[in-house]
Formats: C-alpha cells, structure tokens, sequence
C-alpha cells in the first residue's frame, strides 16, 4: 500500500523492527515507554496478537507505528506515533484504520486506547478522528508483578 503522495508503505510490523521501534518512541513526545516495551515483552505481543500491528515505511525508515492486541472482547491500542514532521499527512489514520479492520475481521467490535493527560495534541487528533472521551468514572490501576 503506497501514498501516491509521500510513498508511505505500510506493513506489519516485526520483532525485527524493535530497535527502530524504541528509537521512534523514544523521540516522541508524550508517548510513554516501560519495560513492556522490552525485546522480549515486544516478541510476547506480536506472537499473540498477528495481524494488529503496524508500521508506516519512507525511504527504508520507520515514520509511523500503531500497536494493537485484544483480549478476547476489546480491543486496544497504544505506541501510535508519527515523526512529527509528517504529522498531517494521513499516516496515523491509514495505521489506525488497519488495525481497526483487523480487529472487526478477528470479531472484535469495540477499542479502547489510552491518552495520556499530558499529551493533548493525541488527544485532539482522536477526538477529531471520531472517539470518543469516556467518563471519567474510573481509576486505571497498576501493580508490577
């Protein structure tokens, strides 16, 4: 799939992406990184969820990436991120929509994905793109195991 534009391709992505992965991420701001985005958490993902994630090509450089999984009911996105110069071309909406359709073909038919309330740049471009902002009547919990 290439933009007649930009000659963005777009593939699934690969373990063999990780380093490329992490130094993206890394390079974006407001995207948040742990130790589940290890080598070897990132092979755990990827073998468990075909299909759902994705990266966006130029020139042989990862500019885009969207990581998704579900659980069985819901699907979930996070670590979508797109060089900030070409935010505004359609990458991240082409990765989305993608993951979307894989979800809805895999029999999932709602997706969460968390913003973070540092980021309102992320979060204006979901809101544009047609999610919704839940209530907020919940706390997200974590503990490390």
């Amino acid at each position: 799939m290439k933009n007649n534009r930009l000659q963005i391709q777009i593939r699934e992505m690969t373990i063999s992406d990780h380093p490329e992965l992490t130094a993206l991420w890394n390079s974006v701001e407001g995207l948040s990184m742990d130790e589940s985005d290890s080598y070897e958490n990132m092979a755990t993902f990827l073998k468990r969820n075909p299909g759902l994630s994705y990266v966006a090509v130029m020139d042989g450089k990862i500019v885009g990436t969207i990581e998704c999984a579900h659980d069985g009911r819901r699907g979930y996105v996070r670590h979508m991120a797109v060089l900030p110069e070409l935010r505004s071309s359609g990458i991240a909406k082409r990765l989305y929509e993608l993951s979307l359709k894989e979800l809805r073909r895999q029999g999932i038919w709602r997706c969460n994905l968390y913003v973070l309330d540092s980021n309102p740049e992320a979060l204006a471009f979901w809101k544009h793109n047609g999610w919704n902002e839940l209530e907020n009547n919940f706390k997200t919990l974590q503990k490390k195991l």
